[in-house]
């Protein structure tokens, strides 16, 4: 019986200290809705007609073998000077590696002793597979903007968008006299598709040796995400602290050839393909670290109560945890290094034995993990002496920057000021940027683009028809002439 009621009172005591945990994280109420934007419709159509027209300059990355389209990227650079003449009035501009543009917006004095920010966006964008083109509702390159409003094409949304965006806010603080009280600087790079070795790295280094060194910098990577946080009823809007590394992995095969008719146990292409099938089938554990932990805290209280309980006992529930975040995808890209077999070659005929196989995967690097641990655990998990791994390019993730810095506060700030009183709370971006290259010249490196965006949306990054509205566009503008009238105003 005494043993009964110490059961007993060791199970009050951890619902009481369950619940005491969870009460501190005080319900915000009604799930928070976004705030109604005012737009001016017949600006708002002007500046989508401007967007329309960006898209239509192919300003393709295709490969790493394969030099820019000379008259594309320049035509851009034709179409932005044209377009924005008061921008172009105001700001200083350099053309770095051939097609990267560096504009600088000088202090309006001259000794300011404030350090200077950087807005960063890519002019390139990623080409469209012939095999895609006929799912395109309107041609990738048309520029088309249909009768609903939405304007359709590569670069909408990723991330050529943001170039026009950024400039339309330059062209119209430029008109209304707006002068900084610290340099503004707007970084696009034209090589960002292919690892911004060739733009961004070389504008970051250029920079350095100049004594450059910016408060912050901002570029994309997170958004506004509605119904992606399992259980999360309001929207969200994540602010990047950092972002993962990448490598791909070739695992290549050799053997003998011959006719099928006759065929040995394996073939060049069965080895590279069940390498590649090993490593897919075993995929890196999901762990929910310090990390999505301060996320999920921080959008707490906007949970529901026993959803609010399980984040509130995480010492108690984060295996739980774990496994049901895990069963989003998107959620699943943050808790991990994802591992995806992309590419297979091999073979000349059907009734030829392959004489070599290729399997490549490519793998977006936690911050907890390296790029040489991800090759000695591939390595591992083949375990075949006839398949040779080779390691493609390579990058680490990066530094996580502050929530306390300058620039997330003010990224912030102006989040709830055009998108209403919504959760901010601090991420890690699962993709790759340029931003990742302006580490060394910035106190704050942040990623986030003034965008909503539902788990439909995602899949149109690098994808299918992409589009974006007038009107999400419009607040794109929106958004960075208040941002930079705060923090240079």
């Amino acid at each position: 019986m005494r043993i009964l009621k110490y059961i007993g009172g060791a199970i009050f005591l951890l619902v009481a200290v369950m619940v005491g945990r969870t009460v501190v994280l005080v319900p915000a109420g009604e799930a928070k809705t976004l705030k109604v934007a005012n737009l001016d419709p017949s600006e708002t159509n002007k500046i989508a007609a401007n967007l329309a027209a960006a898209i239509r300059i192919k300003t393709v990355s295709f490969a790493l073998d394969r030099a820019p389209d000379d008259a594309e990227f320049k035509a851009f650079h034709a179409f932005l000077e044209t377009t924005y003449p008061a921008a172009h009035a105001v700001l200083n501009k350099e053309i770095i590696s051939d097609y990267s543009l560096m504009y600088r917006w000088p202090a309006a004095n001259a000794n300011s002793s404030k350090k200077p920010v950087a807005l960063l966006a890519h002019m390139d964008v990623v080409p469209v597979p012939e095999t895609g083109l006929g799912n395109w509702t309107e041609a990738p390159f048309a520029g088309v903007i249909d009768a609903g409003g939405n304007i359709w094409g590569r670069g909408s949304v990723d991330n050529k968008g943001s170039v026009i965006a950024l400039m339309e806010t330059a062209e119209r603080l430029a008109k209304a006299g707006f002068q900084p009280d610290r340099d503004i600087y707007f970084l696009f790079g034209h090589d960002e598709e292919l690892g911004g070795d060739n733009g961004a790295a070389v504008m970051a280094k250029l920079l350095q040796e100049r004594g450059v060194h910016f408060s912050w910098v901002l570029d994309e990577g997170s958004a506004i995400a509605v119904d992606i946080v399992p259980g999360l009823k309001s929207p969200l809007a994540a602010i990047s602290l950092g972002e993962k590394g990448s490598v791909s992995l070739r695992f290549s095969a050799k053997a003998k050839g011959g006719h099928s008719s006759a065929p040995k146990s394996y073939t060049a292409a069965s080895l590279a393909a069940k390498a590649g099938v090993a490593v897919m089938d075993n995929p890196y554990p999901y762990i929910l670290d310090d990390n999505l932990a301060a996320l999920l805290l921080a959008a707490a209280p906007e949970l529901p109560f026993v959803r609010r309980l399980a984040v509130a006992n995480l010492w108690l529930t984060r295996s739980v945890l774990e496994e049901k975040l895990a069963e989003s995808q998107t959620m699943a890209a943050f808790m991990h290094t994802t591992t995806a077999f992309t590419m297979m070659k091999s073979g000349t005929k059907t009734n030829i034995l392959p004489q070599y196989g290729e399997a490549v995967v490519n793998y977006r690097i936690h911050p907890r993990d390296t790029v040489a641990s991800v090759v000695e655990r591939a390595t591992d998990l083949i375990a075949n002496e006839n398949v040779k791994v080779t390691r493609l390019g390579g990058r680490e993730a990066t530094n996580m920057s502050s929530v306390d810095g300058e620039g997330y506060r003010v990224i912030a700030e102006t989040i709830r000021e055009e998108f209403g009183d919504i959760p901010v709370v601090p991420t890690l971006t699962v993709q790759g940027t340029d931003s990742r290259h302006y580490d060394g010249v910035a106190d704050g490196v942040y990623r986030f683009g003034p965008l909503v965006f539902g788990p439909e949306d995602l899949q149109r990054i690098h994808g299918t028809n992409e589009h974006i509205h007038k009107d999400a566009f419009a607040r794109q503008v929106e958004f960075f002439e208040k941002l930079l009238r705060r923090a240079a105003g």
